[in-house]
């Protein structure tokens, strides 16, 4: 004799087995068609004795998931490319920090680099007034000359200093 809780288990079995069937039946014919049409659902609806509806909902929640799934690792992978971007971004702007800045904490190399720019503005300096006396002087009294091509007074003078910002020739013309 079975008892109801007899009958209530084998059906319990025989719903899990039906519902694995169907499961099986559906993943199979999503393999092959991902979105049925309508006749294709009509179909399997009455074969595995469900709603359409429940089957096209079925599908649709498929689609999804997979989408889903895709998503997820198609943002991992751009979330890893992204910190890789964002490692190598950090790299080089380190490495160019460190040539760019290579002497800003240095107060001596800064000191040394501050001279050597006072000191060829110096230079340049007394270059511009030198051309300028030189320009000067003959705007001056252009009569002053006789004329004569020939009667240029000029004057070369050649020294050996160790000042790099003398020079060490020397032209007057006057």
């Amino acid at each position: 004799m079975t008892s109801q809780n007899d009958k209530n288990v084998r059906s319990n079995s025989d719903q899990e087995n039906e519902f694995e069937h169907a499961i099986k039946k559906l993943e199979e014919m999503f393999s092959k068609m991902p979105d049925p049409e309508d006749h294709v659902i009509e179909k399997l609806s009455g074969e595995l004795e469900l709603d359409p509806t429940q089957i096209k909902i079925w599908f649709d929640n498929k689609r999804y998931h997979i989408q889903a799934q895709r998503d997820m690792d198609e943002n991992e992978i751009l979330r890893l490319e992204n910190e890789r971007l964002h490692a190598e971004s950090l790299q080089l702007y380190s490495e160019l920090n460190k040539r760019i800045c290579a002497n800003c904490n240095n107060a001596e190399q800064e000191q040394k680099i501050l001279q050597d720019l006072q000191n060829e503005n110096t230079r340049l300096t007394k270059e511009i007034t030198r051309m300028s006396n030189m320009v000067a002087h003959f705007e001056e009294d252009p009569d002053d000359c006789d004329n004569d091509p020939n009667d240029i007074d000029l004057e070369l003078r050649l020294e050996c200093n160790d000042d790099p910002n003398d020079p060490d020739l020397e032209v007057r013309l006057g």
